[in-house]
């Protein structure tokens, strides 16, 4: 939010707790902070359970969220880029986007941007998974969804 005269700035809620860790593991958190260039430790410990929180989510099979699935394959294998095509017509609802490049040595690499159940979204990457024997792939979750897409229905 960009602030004009007279705007306040909005605060944050923080609370304050400690923690106590073995030393080796507290050396372990500065390097990695400083690694990161985190300015402090509250920060690291902050992005670590972002992430967690973030992993617990997806244990709520139900819950809709966005990420991006991304494919790898040989494109000299089969005539898998036409049945992944196919694949993401069957979930015109989930796929938001798709981006393809064709790296060496004929393989192709696919992100496609998605929506939808965790459940149903680890449906379409399995779905994808079985389109060629050399696929290779994962899914990865974001914190936020997409805002409502507009729709002719």
């Amino acid at each position: 939010m960009i602030r004009g005269k007279g705007m306040k700035k909005e605060k944050q809620n923080y609370k304050r707790f400690s923690v106590t860790m073995p030393a080796e593991l507290y050396e372990e958190l500065e390097e990695m902070a400083e690694d990161r260039g985190m300015d402090n430790r509250s920060m690291m410990i902050s992005d670590l359970v972002k992430r967690e929180v973030l992993k617990h989510r997806q244990l709520d099979r139900s819950r809709v969220m966005a990420g991006t699935l991304t494919i790898s394959y040989d494109a000299a294998v089969d005539d898998c880029a036409n049945r992944l095509i196919a694949l993401r017509r069957n979930y015109l609802d989930e796929v938001i986007s798709t981006f393809q490049v064709m790296l060496e040595d004929g393989k192709n690499l696919e992100i496609w941007l998605v929506q939808g159940q965790v459940e149903v979204l680890h449906t379409l990457l399995s779905r994808a998974l079985k389109c060629s024997k050399s696929m290779m792939g994962q899914i990865t979750f974001a914190d936020a969804i997409l805002p409502p897409l507009r729709t002719n229905r």
